[in-house]
């Protein structure tokens, strides 16, 4: 176990490790060195080192994490919004990663991916335009697209609790300008488009195979590559309820006609009651084809499915990648470069 930090580098330089040792795990080694100080009997025990630097540090994360998700909830931050339901098309063993190309232009994308285009479409038709800044779909943004057999007790994308940005390599973090609005009737898809800027998209033909939180996570907890995986404990703490579907109305083509199994209110919402809506208590499990719009710092997971059977998952990241990595992603063949 290392005992160096994780505190981000202030240059696109590799930082050294004295920059990268933790200020107070500094002043905590500085002090075995120490004759007057109590911590110098410490002086030679590394294993006892790392054991009480581990404590704290958890210790530390765990009040940062609190802290932030009780802000959270008194300022009504949203993490997540159910975009609009979606259809993906036939599969083909498509599998692409973080693929570059222009927002709004789909000659910019290779034919066989011309099949997601829709979706695509739906998603940049949220995006918010800022005032004196180029449109949204002028810019390159990255899609990927991963159609396989997932085996069962097996996760097609990445396990574990994660985020999509991290210390050092950070897309857009997300902002939500205006939600979606759900009828509370529900009638299969949204009756008004949401406003988001930044952030990333993201859909699957699997229900229950991947699990999302209303939660923002501080940069500073994020872990490398995007690991929040220890900050499960807390976010089990304060969504203490098992992962379930978001508030539909029930299956009941006789009771409800057109608008039975149909999404209603906003996705990080629950309770019978339109009028007396609360905060979600637990994960919500996404269901086959609803289109959700996520920030980079928004907990997430694949999860493993019971049985095997094929799976289409497609996410689209709106822009600003400070770093792309060309052994893990997918180069456009038609030339756009990332940005």
């Amino acid at each position: 176990m290392s005992l160096l930090g994780d505190a981000p580098s202030t240059s696109k330089r590799e930082a050294t490790a004295a920059e990268r040792l933790h200020a107070s795990l500094m002043a905590y080694l500085l002090g075995t060195a120490d004759e007057e100080s109590p911590l110098s009997v410490l002086s030679g025990h590394s294993d006892v080192l790392r054991l009480i630097w581990h404590v704290v540090n958890n210790a530390w994360k765990r009040e940062q994490m609190m802290t932030a998700l009780q802000a959270q909830e008194e300022k009504k931050l949203v993490a997540f919004a159910h975009v609009d339901n979606v259809t993906f098309p036939a599969p083909k063993s498509i599998n692409v990663n973080m693929m570059p190309f222009i927002l709004g232009d789909k000659r910019s994308l290779p034919p066989e991916l011309h099949a997601y285009w829709p979706m695509i479409a739906k998603c940049t038709s949220t995006l918010h335009r800022s005032d004196g800044k180029a449109s949204p779909k002028d810019r390159v943004g990255y899609l990927t697209v991963h159609e396989s057999v997932v085996h069962e007790g097996a996760s097609q994308r990445r396990p574990g609790l994660h985020t999509e940005g991290f210390n050092r390599d950070v897309c857009d973090s997300g902002k939500v300008h205006t939600l979606p609005r759900w009828h509370p009737w529900g009638f299969g898809h949204a009756m008004r488009h949401g406003q988001f800027e930044g952030g990333l998209f993201m859909a699957s033909n699997v229900s229950d195979s991947c699990h999302i939180y209303n939660a923002i996570v501080p940069t500073e907890l994020v872990g490398r590559g995007g690991d929040v995986e220890p900050l499960r404990p807390c976010l089990n703490e304060r969504f203490p309820s098992a992962p379930k579907p978001r508030t539909c109305w029930p299956a009941d083509d006789e009771r409800y006609g057109s608008h039975a199994g149909c999404a209603r209110c906003d996705m990080h919402l629950e309770g019978d009651d339109i009028f007396d809506q609360r905060r979600v208590t637990g994960p919500i499990a996404l269901r086959a084809g609803e289109l959700v719009w996520f920030t980079d710092r928004t907990p997430h997971e694949s999860r493993p499915l019971p049985t095997g059977q094929p799976r289409q998952f497609f996410r689209l990241v709106t822009s600003a990648v400070d770093v792309w990595y060309a052994a893990h992603a997918s180069p456009n063949p038609l030339g756009v470069l990332p940005a």
